[in-house]
């Protein structure tokens, strides 16, 4: 190694250790007030960054971080991840009704910019690691964490139902009838078996769960979607029905005729 780069590195050592030194040593308030002024010195600085510097150190972001994932070991990664989930609720529960508004404002922006820029490798790849996080997620939570979860997701379901205009409320309909036209079509027999299984015990938890007046909430909804209905749709559900029904008639008397 050249001499320079040598007395570079054993110089950086040295201010490194001398700074670690002074944060030892530093009051709650001390470091309170470092750490403040940190933010506000970064904050003001990507203020003014341009577009290239902002990805080249996003960039040296990235490189950073995964170099320090891959180094740590499984229970430096499981304080990690302790920690951050700490983190995530305090300042979940610190934010102003603003702030979150203006957080989840950003995450739709980045997610779609996201999404537009992936490819088809890897929107597949993060799918199927979205999946498996998912199963992982509901396999190891309480019962009582998939309750509050549940309840949090129909208040949040609610809410954006309550906000979305007529034109985004057609199209998100629309979307859901093709994602799930879509779908049906590309599940095996074992799969409908088991979705239909699902739907029904899910659909009688429900019905044993509700108060009275979700239930006259929800029958008067029912009416008034049914009177909704245009005549075209009327004749695709009655259509759909006559199908369902002839699909039902054939399996059970196949089932039959095996026995």
């Amino acid at each position: 190694m050249p001499p320079k780069i040598r007395l570079s590195l054993t110089r950086n050592s040295r201010e490194a250790k001398r700074m670690r030194n002074v944060r030892s040593q530093e009051s709650a308030e001390e470091r309170a007030h470092r750490l403040n002024s940190m933010r506000v010195s970064a904050s003001t600085s990507r203020a003014n960054e341009s577009s290239p510097e902002r990805e080249m150190r996003l960039a040296a972001d990235r490189a950073r971080r995964a170099t320090s994932r891959a180094s740590q070991s499984s229970s430096q990664r499981e304080l990690r991840l302790t920690i951050d989930r700490e983190q995530h609720v305090l300042s979940r529960e610190a934010e102003t009704s603003s702030q979150r508004e203006l957080r989840l404002t950003a995450d739709r922006e980045r997610r779609t910019l996201s999404r537009e820029s992936e490819t088809y490798t890897e929107r597949e790849l993060h799918l199927t690691a979205d999946r498996e996080q998912h199963t992982l997620s509901r396999e190891s939570e309480t019962y009582t964490e998939r309750e509050l979860r549940l309840t949090a997701d129909r208040e949040r379901h609610v809410l954006f139902r309550e906000s979305e205009t007529f034109t985004e409320r057609e199209l998100r309909l629309t979307a859901d009838r093709e994602r799930h036209v879509l779908s049906r079509e590309s599940e095996t027999y074992t799969e409908r078996e088991l979705r239909i299984t699902t739907d029904r015990e899910w659909h009688t938890l429900s019905r044993e769960s509700e108060t009275y007046t979700e239930r006259e909430l929800r029958l008067t909804a029912d009416r008034e979607r049914h009177i909704l209905l245009t005549f075209t749709q009327y004749e695709d559900r009655l259509t759909n029905d006559r199908v369902h029904h002839n699909i039902i008639r054939s399996l059970e008397d196949n089932s039959m005729n095996n026995d």
